[in-house]
């Protein structure tokens, strides 16, 4: 798959610097266009519903407020964005450029952001999505990985280089995990050496490591193949760990998901990884 066209929910200014140089990065080392996406909703939605009970003065004081507020922050991320081009010698374009140069562009959007990013997603070949707080998964890749049917790169928040030399699979023979190959591709292609893990619980589940191994051969790719010992050790641990011992500069794994009654949650495995990688993460649904 190639990429050519990323997205980049941009919400809050909490590491807004790092998080814009990581994602142009992203954009130069795939040669792409970034859009940078300020989600906001409509001041008047950020009011109480119990108008009544606030005199059409004061109402219009507070309306006042929040729309000078929410322009203000909108005013100090656009500038943000237009001098982290300017530094890295990225152009900004109106339209998408014809050729194969990096671009950005600056939009602001109305609309809730799960949404957006939802909707935008469909369209774009990837989605950068800042690794949740806390490890817990946030309304942008939780849009991301369940309706925008496209990959996702997870990315420190505050790591600003993208360069990934080698680049670790973690497979299991899973459909998710073949989905997450299927589209990393382009990923797999420019990586000086990439290597395939699976832990040794997994090891005869088919396909095998060896069968991707001859897979991405056929592509081109040539491939390691690891066996990891997890031990007393949880999975996503041992993931991690094996990706530091192998000095991996991403990881390319599927992204686990089950039903509960009406509401869809994230296995362990995801979760975890979410929460403890030091390393960007290649995922899809």
């Amino acid at each position: 798959m190639t990429i050519r066209t990323i997205i980049m929910p941009l919400a809050s200014n909490e590491n807004a610097k790092e998080r814009l140089e990581g994602a142009l990065n992203v954009a130069s080392f795939f040669r792409a266009h970034l859009d940078v996406l300020h989600a906001h909703i409509d001041p008047k939605q950020l009011l109480p519903n119990e108008m009544q009970l606030i005199s059409n003065e004061f109402h219009k004081r507070i309306d006042q407020i929040v729309a000078d507020y929410v322009s203000e922050d909108l005013d100090m991320m656009r500038e943000l964005f237009e001098d982290t081009c300017r530094s890295l010698s990225i152009s900004q374009v109106n339209r998408y450029p014809m050729s194969h140069i990096t671009s950005a562009k600056w939009h602001e959007v109305m609309g809730f952001r799960g949404e957006v990013v939802a909707e935008k997603g469909k369209l774009s070949d990837l989605t950068i999505i800042p690794q949740p707080k806390r490890g817990k998964s946030s309304v942008s890749f939780e849009a991301a990985i369940l309706h925008s049917g496209k990959p996702v790169l997870i990315m420190p928040r505050t790591q600003t280089h993208f360069s990934p030399k080698h680049v670790m699979i973690a497979w299991n023979g899973d459909t998710q995990a073949a989905r997450a190959v299927a589209s990393a591709m382009h990923l797999l292609r420019s990586a000086e050496k990439v290597s395939i893990v699976t832990s040794e619980r997994s090891i005869d589940k088919r396909p095998t490591q060896i069968d991707l191994q001859e897979y991405l051969a056929m592509h081109e790719i040539a491939c390691d193949c690891e066996v990891f010992k997890s031990g007393r050790m949880r999975t996503p641990t041992a993931i991690l760990s094996t990706a530091i011992r192998l000095n991996a500069d991403a990881i390319v794994c599927g992204a686990y998901a089950h039903q509960r009654i009406h509401q869809q949650m994230f296995g362990d495995v995801t979760k975890s990884l979410l929460k403890k990688s030091q390393v960007p993460l290649w995922m899809i649904g």
